[in-house]
C-alpha cells in the first residue's frame, strides 16, 4: 500500500464515478453503475497485511524452527494467532443461549420415567392400566413398544428404551408416562404395577470374572464362557523376557473408585414428530451423529425422518457421548401422544445414567535398567463396566496402549479385562482409559527414580521419545512438544531449588500424560471409507461464508476453531462467518466431540473446503485483473497483484464475477486420517 492515503488500507465501498450514462441524464438500460460493491465486515477499511504472521517459506517474518508446512501458502494472517473471543460468547453471557432445560414448544407434555428398585431382576409382568386411566396421561409406553438394540459402538448393542426382560441396576428405565403436567406424571408413575423376580446380583468387579449362573448379558458366540466379562485385552511387545532381570523394579497394587463427570446441565430432552412426520429432537449432545444413528435403529425410521438438534451443552467431559434411553423415550413418548414431550433429568437421575469413569483395579510393574532406561512396563488392569457396554470396547485397550508413551520403553505387556457388574454404566470420561493407568506409571516411575537415587525431572527428560516416531505399541507420534514443556516446567517452578528441599508436609512433583487425538478407526464402518469430518462452505451474494459442519460445540470453543480455520485461508473477518452445526438436516457427519479429535479433524475439514472455495474466487479475480492467481495475494476482503497492491479488486467484485450462471459458491472439505498403527487388534486407533 503505497502513500498516506492508504495507510488505513483501501475503502471497502468507495464512492464510483460512472460514465455509463446519455449526455441528456436518461440512463441505458442494463448499464446503470451502481459504484463499486463493498466486502462486508463491521471494518470500513481493509487492514493491511501483517507480515509478522506469514511465514518464512512465503516471505513473511513468521519463524519455523519446525521447517515449511504444507498449508504455507494459505496463511493470510488474519485470524489465527490473536486474540479472539469465542463466537458463541454474547449468545451466553445475555442469557441467550439454549441449553436443554431450556427447550419449549408449543403444547408439550412432560415425560417422566420409571426405574428399577432391584439391582438385577426378571420382570414377570407390567400393568399400565391405571396409569393410563389417570386423567391428564396422554401416554404410556413399555419395552415392549421398541424391542430393538442399540448402543454407542455396533460390536456391543446392548441397550434398549426400556428393560426388556429383566433390569440390570438399580435406575434402570421400566417405562415412561406422558401426561399434562410433571405433578400428573409423577403421580401416574405410581399407578404402574411391576411384579419382580429378585436375581443375586454382582457389585464387586473380581466376581464378575466368575462363572454365573444368570449372565447380565449374553452375547450369544461372542460370550466368553459364562462369566460377566465383556472384553478381554492380551498385548506384548518387546524384550518382555528381559525386562523382569532389571535391576530396579517397581510393583504396586491400586484401587480407583468410580467418577461422574459432575456436569453443571442435567440430561434433558424435547421430541416432536411434526406436519410431515419427521422426528425433530431437541438434545445437549457431545455426538448427535450417533443419536441419530441409534434413533433410526430403536424406532425403525429412516435416518432421513429424523431432524437431531444439538442446543448449547452445559458440559459433557464424555458423559454426553452416548446416544441414551430417555431420548428413545421422549420419541416413543411423543409419537404415541402425538404432541412434544420433554423430558428433564433430576441430579439422582444424571447419576442413574451415569458413563462415568471406570471403577479398577490394577496391578503395575514398572522396570529400568542400570543405565536410567525403562526396560519394561507390565500391568494388569481389571476395570467395572456397571450394566452395559458403552465404550468400554475401547476404554479395555486404551486402560494399557495409552501408558506406553511419551517415553520410550523396551517391553511391554499388558492384560485387560471389563466386566459388567449391577451398577449404572461406566463409560467415556475425559482421558477414558488412561487416567487410572497413568497415574500408576508416573508413581512407579518416581519409585523407581528413589531407588536410583536420580532426579525424576531428569529421568523422565532422558526418557522420552523425539518427535516423528511410533510408540512400542505401533502408535505414531509426529510432533511433540514434551521436552520443551518440561524444560520449561522446571524452571518456572524452581524445581532444582525445591526438589527433596522443602519441609517435612510439603513438595513438588512432576507427571507426563499421552492421549490421542481422535481415532484411526471409526466407531461405524458403514459407509465404508466414509470421512471422519466433513465441512460445507456456502457464499452467497453478500459475501458473508456460511460454515455447515456437524462438530458438537460443548464449550471447548469448536465452532470458534473452525471458524478461524475458514477465516485464516479466505482473509475474512470473523464477523463474515456463520457457524450452522446444530441441526443434522443441515450439517454434514462429523464423529463426535470427544477425544481432543474436533480441532485436528474438523478443522482440516473446513480448511480443505475453504482452500476450494479461494480457489474459485482467485480464478474469479484473474479474469477481472488478468493476472494468475499465483501473482494474487488475498488480503482483508481485497485480492490484489502481490507486485503492485494498488492493482486489485474487492472480496466482493470477486465473489460475484465467480457466482456469475451459478447464484452461490459452495466448497466442501472432508477429512479422514490415513492408516496407521500396527496390524495388531487395537492398533487402528492410533
Amino acid at each position: 500500500m503505497r502513500g498516506d492515503s492508504m495507510s488505513k488500507g483501501y475503502r471497502q465501498a468507495p464512492s464510483g464515478s460512472s460514465d455509463k450514462k446519455r449526455k441528456d441524464g436518461k440512463r441505458i438500460a442494463g448499464k446503470q453503475d451502481f459504484g463499486v460493491p463493498g466486502s462486508g465486515g463491521s471494518n470500513p477499511y481493509s487492514e493491511l497485511q501483517d507480515i509478522e504472521r506469514i511465514p518464512n517459506s512465503q516471505g513473511g517474518q513468521l519463524e519455523q524452527p519446525r521447517g515449511p508446512h504444507v498449508h504455507d501458502p494459505h496463511i493470510t494472517g488474519q485470524t489465527i494467532g490473536k486474540a479472539t473471543p469465542l463466537v458463541d460468547s454474547r449468545w451466553k453471557v445475555t442469557g441467550q443461549a439454549e441449553y436443554g432445560d431450556d427447550i419449549r414448544l408449543p403444547n408439550e407434555l412432560v415425560g417422566r420415567i420409571l426405574r428399577s428398585p432391584h439391582h438385577y431382576a426378571r420382570i414377570v409382568s407390567i400393568d399400565t392400566s391405571a396409569a393410563e386411566a389417570l386423567p391428564g396421561v396422554r401416554a404410556v409406553s413399555t419395552g415392549m413398544d421398541s424391542v430393538n438394540r442399540f448402543g454407542v459402538l455396533p460390536v456391543t448393542k446392548d441397550e434398549h428404551a426400556m428393560a426388556q426382560d429383566k433390569v440390570r441396576h438399580v435406575g434402570d428405565l421400566v417405562a415412561c408416562v406422558a401426561a399434562e403436567s410433571e405433578e400428573i406424571a409423577i403421580e401416574a408413575l405410581s399407578y404402574i404395577h411391576v411384579d419382580y423376580e429378585v436375581m443375586e446380583s454382582i457389585h464387586d468387579m473380581e466376581d464378575g470374572l466368575l462363572d454365573s449362573e444368570n449372565p447380565i448379558h449374553d452375547r450369544g458366540k461372542y460370550h466368553i464362557g459364562e462369566s460377566n466379562v465383556q472384553k478381554r485385552v492380551f498385548q506384548q511387545f518387546g524384550h518382555t523376557d528381559a525386562m523382569h532381570d532389571a535391576p530396579f523394579q517397581s510393583k504396586s497394587d491400586w484401587t480407583f473408585a468410580g467418577l461422574h463427570h459432575g456436569f453443571t446441565e442435567p440430561h434433558a430432552v424435547v421430541a416432536h414428530w411434526d406436519p410431515n412426520g419427521r422426528l425433530q429432537l431437541y438434545t445437549p449432545q457431545q455426538v448427535p451423529h450417533y443419536v441419530h444413528r441409534a434413533l433410526s435403529s430403536v424406532l425403525d425410521v429412516p435416518m432421513h425422518q429424523i431432524n437431531v438438534i444439538r442446543t448449547f451443552v452445559g458440559g459433557g467431559f464424555g458423559g454426553k457421548s452416548d446416544p441414551f434411553p430417555h431420548e428413545m423415550c421422549a420419541a416413543i413418548l411423543a409419537k404415541k401422544s402425538g404432541r412434544p414431550v420433554r423430558i428433564n433429568f433430576d441430579r439422582e437421575e444424571v447419576y442413574w445414567i451415569n458413563r462415568g469413569r471406570h471403577p479398577s483395579r490394577i496391578q503395575m510393574e514398572v522396570y529400568a535398567d542400570e543405565k536410567g532406561r525403562i526396560a519394561g512396563i507390565e500391568t494388569d488392569a481389571l476395570i467395572d463396566g456397571g450394566a452395559f457396554a458403552s465404550f468400554g470396547h475401547v476404554t479395555t485397550y486404551y486402560n494399557g496402549v495409552l501408558h506406553t508413551s511419551p517415553y520410550e520403553i523396551g517391553g511391554f505387556h499388558y492384560t485387560g479385562a471389563r466386566v459388567w457388574t449391577n451398577k449404572p454404566a461406566s463409560g467415556a470420561m475425559r482421558g477414558h482409559g488412561a487416567v487410572n493407568s497413568r497415574c500408576a506409571v508416573e508413581v512407579a516411575i518416581d519409585d523407581v527414580c528413589e531407588q536410583m537415587g536420580v532426579d525424576p525431572m531428569t529421568f523422565r527428560l532422558a526418557n522420552l521419545l523425539p518427535p516423528h516416531c511410533r510408540t512400542i505399541t505401533g502408535f505414531r507420534i509426529t510432533s511433540t512438544g514434551m521436552r520443551e514443556c518440561l524444560d520449561e516446567v522446571r524452571k518456572q517452578s524452581g524445581w532444582d531449588d525445591k526438589f527433596r528441599k522443602m519441609p517435612l508436609g510439603r513438595g513438588i512433583g512432576v507427571g507426563c500424560g499421552f492421549f490421542i487425538s481422535g481415532s484411526g478407526l471409526p466407531i461405524h464402518w458403514d459407509p465404508e471409507n466414509f470421512p471422519h469430518a466433513t465441512v460445507h462452505l456456502q457464499c452467497d451474494m453478500d459475501g458473508g461464508v456460511t460454515v455447515h459442519t456437524g462438530a458438537a460445540d460443548i464449550g471447548q470453543g469448536s465452532d470458534t476453531a473452525v471458524a478461524q480455520a475458514v477465516s485464516e485461508v479466505l482473509a475474512l473477518p470473523l464477523d463474515m462467518i456463520r457457524i450452522r452445526s446444530r441441526e443434522s438436516d443441515t450439517a454434514p457427519v462429523d464423529l463426535g466431540s470427544y477425544s481432543s479429535r474436533v480441532t485436528f479433524m474438523n478443522c482440516n475439514a473446513a480448511i480443505r473446503a475453504a482452500i476450494e472455495l479461494r480457489e474459485k474466487v482467485l480464478n474469479a479475480a484473474w479474469e477481472i485483473i488478468g493476472y494468475h492467481p499465483d501473482s494474487l495475494v488475498l488480503g482483508d476482503r481485497r485480492i490484489y497483484y502481490k507486485r503492485d497492491p494498488a492493482i486489485g479488486v474487492s472480496w466482493l467484485q470477486a465473489v460475484h464475477k465467480a457466482q456469475a450462471d451459478t447464484g452461490s459458491l459452495i466448497a466442501s472439505g472432508a477429512y479422514r486420517p490415513p492408516p496407521m498403527g500396527g496390524v495388531h487388534k487395537g492398533a487402528a486407533a492410533a
